[in-house]
C-alpha cells in the first residue's frame, strides 16, 4: 500500500509536469504569431513601402513644380510693378500711336505776315542757335517756365509728322525746314514745331490740314510728332490736350500742350496760360522781322553779332518779340518797331477755344 501510494503522487507529479510541460508548449504559440504577425506586418509594410513611394514621387513633382509656379507670379509681381513705376513716374497716361490733340486752333500773326510774307523775302535757312538759344533754351512768361529738353533741326519735314494726308500738305506747302523742341515745366510738358514754307497761302493751308475732326474716335489727318519719345513726351495726347497753329508769313508755328497730370481727353481744362507762354517759340521771327525791315530801310551791320548764325546784316533787334508776354486779350508790353508787339497774346480771350466756365 504504502509503495503504491508513494507511487501515485509521484506519477500524479510527472503528468502535472507533463501538464506544465504542455502550458509552457502552448506559450510558445504566440512568438509563433508573433513571427507571422512580423511577416504580416513585413506584408502590410510592402504595401505601406508602395505608397510612400508613390507619395514621394508625388511629392518631388510638386517640389519641382513650386519653384515654377514661384518664378511665374515673380514674374508677373516684376512686370505690374513696373507699369506701376512707368505709370507714377511718367505722371500721365500712355499716349496713343497716333497722338493729337482735343482742341485746336489756327491764329495769324499779321506782323510778322507782311515782313516775311515767303521764303523769297526771307530766303535764309533757319540755324539751331536761332531757334534754341538766344532765350528759346528757357521759356518763360504766364508764371509759367518751359525748359528745352530735347531739340531737332530737320529738312526731312515729313519725319516730324504722322499722317500721309498731313505729309502730303508738307510736300505741297514746299517745306524747307522744321525745328521742334520738346518743353517741360512744373505742370505742363509741351511740343513747339516751326515749319519754314513757300508762302502765307502754304502756311494756311498746311494749318488747316493739321485740322483734327470733332470726334477723338474719328481718324485724323495727321499731326506733329514730338521730338522725343522719353518720358514725358510718351503721354502727350494721353490726357487732355491742346493745340496752336499760328500762321506767321511764310512760317506755321505748332504749339501742343497738355498738363503732367492729366490721363483723360474727355476731361476738359484751361490751357490758356502754357499756350500763350510757349508761343514765345516763334520769339526768333520778330528778329527776322526786325532784319527784313533794316535791309529794306538800307540800314547794315548794327545788330548784336551773333543774333544770327553767319549773319552781320543790319537791325538792332529791339523788337524781341515781347509781345508774346502779353495776355492774350491786347498784346500787353510789346516794345517792337512797327507794332510788333500788337500780336502779344496767341488770339483774343481763349486761344484754345475752350468755352468759358
Amino acid at each position: 500500500m504504502s509503495s503504491s501510494e508513494s507511487s501515485v503522487p509521484a506519477s500524479r507529479g510527472r503528468r502535472r509536469k507533463t501538464d506544465d510541460a504542455d502550458a509552457i508548449e502552448g506559450l510558445a504559440v504566440p512568438p509563433s504569431r508573433g513571427r507571422g504577425g512580423r511577416r504580416r506586418k513585413g506584408g502590410t509594410g510592402g504595401a505601406k513601402g508602395g505608397k510612400d513611394a508613390g507619395d514621394g514621387t508625388r511629392s518631388k513633382g510638386r517640389r519641382r513644380a513650386l519653384p515654377i509656379l514661384l518664378t511665374v507670379l515673380g514674374l508677373g509681381v516684376v512686370a505690374l510693378v513696373v507699369v506701376l513705376v512707368m505709370r507714377f513716374t511718367s505722371g500721365g497716361a500712355a499716349a496713343p500711336e497716333n497722338a493729337r490733340p482735343v482742341v485746336y486752333g489756327i491764329y495769324d500773326s499779321a506782323s510778322i505776315g507782311e515782313s516775311l510774307p515767303d521764303a523769297q523775302a526771307d530766303s535764309r535757312p533757319l540755324a539751331e542757335g536761332e531757334m534754341f538759344e538766344r532765350g528759346n533754351e528757357e521759356i518763360e512768361s504766364q508764371g509759367i517756365t518751359f525748359t528745352l529738353a530735347a531739340s531737332e533741326l530737320s529738312e526731312d519735314c515729313a519725319a516730324a509728322v504722322w499722317g500721309d494726308e498731313l505729309r502730303t500738305a508738307l510736300a505741297d506747302a514746299g517745306c524747307a525746314q522744321v525745328a521742334r523742341g520738346a518743353y517741360t515745366a512744373d505742370d505742363y510738358v509741351g511740343v513747339a514745331a516751326m515749319f519754314n514754307l513757300a508762302d502765307t497761302a502754304s502756311s494756311q493751308a498746311l494749318a488747316e490740314a493739321m485740322q483734327p475732326p470733332g470726334s477723338l474716335e474719328a481718324e485724323a489727318p495727321g499731326f506733329v510728332v514730338p521730338p522725343s519719345t522719353e518720358a514725358p513726351f510718351d503721354t502727350l495726347g494721353g490726357g487732355y490736350s491742346q493745340a496752336e497753329a499760328t500762321v506767321s508769313g511764310h512760317y506755321l508755328m505748332v504749339t501742343w500742350v497738355q498738363r503732367l497730370e492729366s490721363t483723360d481727353p474727355a476731361e476738359r481744362e484751361r490751357l490758356t496760360s502754357p499756350l500763350i507762354a510757349l508761343g514765345g517759340f516763334q520769339d526768333p521771327l520778330y528778329r527776322r522781322v526786325v532784319q527784313v525791315q533794316n535791309s529794306q530801310q538800307g540800314g547794315a551791320g548794327t545788330q548784336d553779332p551773333g543774333t544770327q548764325q553767319g549773319d552781320g546784316t543790319g537791325g538792332t533787334g529791339t523788337g524781341t518779340g515781347t509781345g508774346q508776354e502779353g495776355t492774350g486779350e491786347t498784346g500787353a508790353g510789346g516794345t517792337g518797331t512797327d507794332g510788333l508787339g500788337t500780336d502779344g497774346g496767341t488770339g483774343a480771350g481763349d486761344p484754345a477755344g475752350v468755352p468759358a466756365g
